[in-house]
C-alpha cells in the first residue's frame, strides 16, 4: 500500500505540490485522492457529503466561520487531518512530508486544494478501520447513506 501511495503522489506531482486551492474550486467530482484510504465503494457517500455540506465548493466557509471546505470541517479536525496526512506521507517516504503537514495545519481547510481536502476526508473516514470516521459527517440537511 505504501508503494501505491508513493506512486500516486509521484504521478500527481502538480497536484501534490499545490497545497492551497485555486479560487472558487467548485463541483462534486470523482476523488482526486486514490491512495491507501480510498474506498471506491464509498465514493458515492463522499460525493453526497460534499454536495450536502458545501454544494461541492472547496472554498466554502459556513456562516459562523467554524466549518470550512467541501466537507465543512472544524479547525481542530483539519489540524488532525494535517497530522494524519503527514504521517501517511512519511510512511510513503515522501521527502517533504513534514513541510506539507505543517503547511496544511497552518492553512484554513477552505484554502487546501481539492486533492488535500479529498485526502483529508478519506484518511479521516477510514483511519482506524473501514468507515471509522463516518461519525464526523453523520448530521446535516439530509442523510448520506453508506452501503
Amino acid at each position: 500500500m505504501l508503494l501505491e501511495t508513493l506512486t500516486h503522489v509521484m504521478l500527481d506531482r502538480e497536484m501534490f505540490s499545490q497545497v492551497t486551492t485555486k479560487a472558487h474550486d467548485t463541483g462534486v467530482h470523482s476523488s482526486t485522492y486514490r491512495g491507501k484510504y480510498f474506498t471506491p465503494a464509498d465514493e458515492d457517500y463522499r460525493m453526497c457529503v460534499a454536495r450536502r455540506e458545501s454544494n461541492g465548493r472547496y472554498w466554502a466557509i459556513n456562516s459562523t466561520g467554524s466549518y470550512r471546505g467541501a466537507y465543512q470541517v472544524s479547525k481542530e479536525l483539519a489540524v488532525g487531518m494535517g497530522w494524519m496526512i503527514q504521517k501517511e506521507l512519511r510512511a510513503a517516504h515522501v521527502p517533504n512530508a513534514s513541510e506539507v503537514g505543517r503547511t496544511l495545519r497552518a492553512t484554513p481547510m477552505n484554502r487546501w486544494s481539492r486533492y488535500w481536502q479529498d485526502f483529508g476526508f478519506w484518511v479521516t473516514f477510514n483511519h482506524d478501520s473501514h468507515r471509522s470516521g463516518a461519525k464526523h459527517w453523520a448530521g446535516g440537511r439530509y442523510a448520506c447513506a453508506t452501503r
